[in-house]
């Protein structure tokens, strides 16, 4: 049996394990909506302290925050890039936006 914790928090729930692309990046969606309105908590708690050692603390995990958020899009663009992919290889992106690759690199298209 997996003991695997289901977002929500929900005790019972049930869970699926998924594997299709697009399954998986709305997972990873959800996870940096749900990051982002922790990362604007931490930060108004930072704003509310006097305290510059405290402060000093929660700088460095609002970086580490930034850093792991970084992470989930990149995988989430990584995810996006195959769910979109047709049997043909055509990407479904516009060339105008920077797109990101797994060896870190960004480019813009410029072909049509």
């Amino acid at each position: 049996m997996c003991r695997v914790i289901t977002p929500g928090g929900e005790e019972h729930a049930e869970h699926v394990h998924v594997s299709h692309p697009m399954e998986i990046a709305e997972l990873l969606r959800e996870t940096l909506a749900e990051e982002l309105r922790s990362l604007n908590d931490l930060a108004a708690r930072w704003h509310l302290i006097d305290d510059e050692e405290t402060k000093s603390a929660l700088c460095h995990v609002i970086g580490y925050r930034r850093r792991a958020m970084a992470e989930l899009w990149s995988a989430l663009a990584e995810v996006e890039e195959r769910a979109f992919e047709d049997d043909a290889g055509h990407h479904c992106h516009d060339h105008a936006v920077p797109h990101f690759h797994s060896h870190g690199h960004s480019h813009v298209h410029t072909h049509e």
